[in-house]
């Protein structure tokens, strides 16, 4: 569903890290293309080998990629929350979509048409320097997710999660939510959902945790990085 071009639009635009810096002008060049589209829980935004046309900015709601295995199983290869930004790497190779992005919940979306991305980059180096910028931050943690579900043991993926969701300025304690179901987590963890809830469980026993629903209280954040450092549970002390 698009809506009125103009100074929604930018207003919209200046509160995407992508966009902030750019100035007026620019930034209106940008709204006279760009659009906002909603989408409700489970609607599909756009499949795997369809051509790129556009990169997307998750407004509110949430956004999952995922790829569909030789034997039909869904792998959840990313969750994209609200501020981030997804495609945009694909519009200069004019390749098709690699995964499948689906809306885990209503789900508002800034559409940016690549013609703009192609015409700002003409006009103003920075922006190419901004996307540059947000595609490397986004590599680094796609790469950091890889090494992580390869290399780390479920309860240290768990972990890791929970304190990503904390952030790095989380005290003794913190309640975080869930950004999606347990399913779709455990598959984005490259674990099966009844492991992914039995480590839950485990972190809980230890008393690292306490699971009510989505919410999920962090009771020792020391101790849980500690976890995620491949130390092990260990009895509650």
């Amino acid at each position: 569903m698009a809506v009125s071009r103009g100074d929604g639009i930018r207003s919209i635009l200046r509160d995407v890290a992508l966009f902030s810096e750019l100035p007026e002008s620019l930034l209106a060049a940008v709204a006279v293309d760009a659009r906002e589209r909603r989408l409700l829980r489970g609607e599909v935004l756009f499949r795997a080998g369809e051509l790129c046309s556009a990169f997307y900015c998750v407004l509110s709601g949430q956004v999952k990629l995922t790829v569909v295995g030789g034997g039909g199983g869904e792998k959840v290869l990313e969750i994209v929350a609200p501020g981030e930004t997804f495609a945009e790497a694909l519009m200069f190779g004019h390749r098709p979509y690699p995964v499948t992005a689906v809306a885990l919940s209503a789900t508002r979306l800034l559409v940016v048409g690549s013609r703009t991305v192609h015409d700002l980059i003409a006009q103003d180096p920075d922006f190419a320097r901004l996307m540059l910028v947000g595609m490397s931050v986004r590599l680094h943690r796609l790469v950091r997710q890889i090494a992580s579900v390869s290399l780390s043991s479920a309860a240290e993926r768990v972990a890791d999660l929970l304190l990503s969701l904390a952030g790095p300025e989380a005290g003794e304690s913190v309640v975080v939510e869930l950004p999606a179901g347990k399913a779709v987590l455990a598959s984005r963890l490259n674990l099966s959902p009844e492991h992914f809830s039995r480590t839950l469980r485990d972190l809980a026993d230890a008393g690292l945790i306490r699971v009510e629903g989505r919410r999920v209280a962090v009771l020792d954040v020391a101790r849980m990085r500690l976890v995620v450092e491949g130390g092990r549970l260990g009895p509650v002390p």
